[in-house]
């Protein structure tokens, strides 16, 4: 992938984050819910929510999913990651995360980044499909 292509993912995904939404599996049920990832420069991808939460059930059970961004209204860019969801325990990556974050995660976490209920998950990437207009069409991104 050129640095230009990743450059556009990156630039897609963050301006969309607000519009972005997780898939996870329910048993043989897809789940869909709205979400707001934290995207860093370098493609890594992260979610914020509860431990508790069902979605950090179902990656339990099955760690497979898919994040998309879409560009709103009329949804001319978009990206599509495909990969698996795991949870980072680790308190210095989640305060790094936690300042990362561009809406304040204080509203869900007054505890801050060490409450108990804060869980980080860490996208990890198998394959992105994206386009930036109907012009390019789907394209697709593969990490080495």
């Amino acid at each position: 992938m050129s640095t230009s292509d990743k450059e556009k993912i990156v630039a897609i995904m963050k301006a969309n984050a607000s519009f972005a939404f997780l898939a996870t599996s329910d048993g043989d049920q897809p789940r869909v819910r709205p979400v707001s990832p934290i995207v860093e420069d370098d493609l890594s991808v992260w979610v914020t929510t509860f431990c508790s939460s069902r979605k950090v059930k179902q990656i339990k059970e099955n760690p497979k999913a898919c994040l998309s961004f879409v560009e709103h209204p009329q949804g001319n860019k978009a990206v599509t990651v495909i990969g698996k969801c795991e949870m980072v325990p680790d308190m210095e990556e989640k305060k790094r995360i936690w300042e990362l974050a561009d809406f304040d995660l204080s509203k869900h976490f007054p505890e801050g980044p060490e409450a108990k209920e804060y869980c980080l998950l860490k996208v990890l990437i198998d394959k992105i499909e994206w386009w930036e207009n109907g012009e390019t069409g789907t394209q697709v991104y593969e990490p080495a």
